[in-house]
């Protein structure tokens, strides 16, 4: 069942796919996390399609479905991908409190539309459904911990996850004790989840806590993989004039090779008219790879002032493969695409300890985990008589 109920949109790369599964798998986590797919309106009216997702909740709970801990509980979990890869941390809940004073340190700006809707989904549900991944630089000592097997399932995408409960007193204890010497935390995917647990919890009056969900990993767990830049202007650029203005801060070569995978700084891809292009930037900067794309081509050449929310730009994550990206180019759905090196999580680390941030989606970071495997419930205490 576990298998039919937890979700992640990337199996169903088609809109299409997707909503044919909300149509036939009445038990998917879809059923929340995409939950607009049930109604004919509007996205931007989550007042009338959140409480389908309502619904959904309490109905796996009348049907024992979702099962509510008894005890306080620690989770550790194991992803196993295809190619033997595995990614191992633990989910637990953390003080919202660390988020604000930055022991909880952050490197993106959030989407104000999309932080809106998940604060509007917890109001609604009253639960977190998918945890945000943090990593340290520290160790957490699992040893000699007891733990009980809960689920051991697979997925559509060849994946295997293993999740195992920690509820002894002294084992939770000592996981804690070790959590509290590591001195920050870096949200390395998850920022909307965790800014919008915050403000849920600022809004909402009486919540028996101030907690939010969380899967912590040690730094060197984790896989980053670059998000790339799909244009599409609304004044259209002749070639000829994009290579003059790219050749004023790069050094511009037509490449008879894919430029897809770019290992080295400073260095790009360009796809346009069915050809690749590599860009290597004339001046050295200490700036982070994604920075340079982001100021130069995407603002000065391009005059995307907010990536966030401007139209003309969309991301595509490099596991979505190089076919797809040069299709969407070659069918003129967009004009061009930019590629570039992957950010290192060090270079995270920096930027966040700065008191900065990268520009939206400047890592693709894995593990993903699925929706549903593990939910917070966001308990509002009665009011007093």
């Amino acid at each position: 069942m576990v298998d039919r109920v937890t979700a992640k949109s990337t199996d169903f790369p088609l809109k299409e796919d997707l909503i044919e599964e909300i149509r036939n798998n009445r038990f998917s986590f879809h059923h929340v996390t995409k939950s607009h797919l049930s109604y004919a309106g509007a996205y931007q009216e989550p007042e009338k399609f959140l409480p389908f997702a309502a619904q959904y909740i309490k109905k796996m709970k009348d049907e024992s479905i979702l099962i509510k801990e008894k005890q306080p509980t620690f989770y550790l979990y194991e992803q196993v991908r295809k190619d033997g890869k595995k990614f191992k941390g633990i989910i637990a809940l953390c003080s919202i409190q660390d988020y604000h004073n930055n022991r909880i340190k952050k490197h993106e700006e959030i989407r104000p539309s999309r932080l809106k809707f998940l604060v509007e989904l917890f109001k609604t549900t009253k639960i977190m459904g998918e945890p945000t991944l943090l990593a340290h630089n520290g160790k957490i000592n699992l040893k000699n911990i007891v733990s009980d097997e809960l689920l051991d399932f697979k997925t559509p995408d060849g994946k295997r996850h293993i999740v195992r409960g920690v509820c002894n007193p002294d084992d939770m204890a000592s996981i804690q004790e070790q959590m509290s010497a590591i001195e920050n935390f870096y949200i390395a995917d998850g920022h909307h989840r965790s800014a919008s647990a915050a403000a849920f919890n600022q809004q909402v009056n009486r919540l028996s806590n101030d907690l939010s969900m969380c899967f912590i990993v040690e730094e060197e767990q984790l896989e980053i993989l670059p998000f790339h830049r799909l244009i599409k202007p609304v004044i259209e650029m002749e070639l000829d004039a994009l290579l003059g203005e790219l050749s004023t801060y790069f050094k511009v070569t037509k490449s008879e090779q894919s430029v897809y995978e770019v290992k080295e700084r400073h260095i790009f891809g360009l796809y346009v008219d069915r050809q690749w292009y590599r860009l290597e930037a004339k001046e050295s900067s200490d700036k982070v790879d994604i920075e340079i794309l982001e100021d130069i081509v995407v603002r000065k050449i391009f005059g995307i002032a907010d990536s966030r929310t401007d139209s003309q730009i969309t991301f595509h994550s490099h596991s979505s493969g190089e076919n797809l990206m040069t299709q969407l180019v070659d069918s003129k759905t967009y004009n061009v695409a930019f590629t570039s090196k992957a950010c290192s999580f060090s270079e995270v680390r920096m930027v966040s300890d700065r008191n900065q941030t990268l520009p939206p989606k400047s890592t693709y970071i894995e593990p993903k985990l699925r929706a549903g495997m593990i939910i917070q419930e966001f308990e509002i205490l009665p009011t007093s008589s």
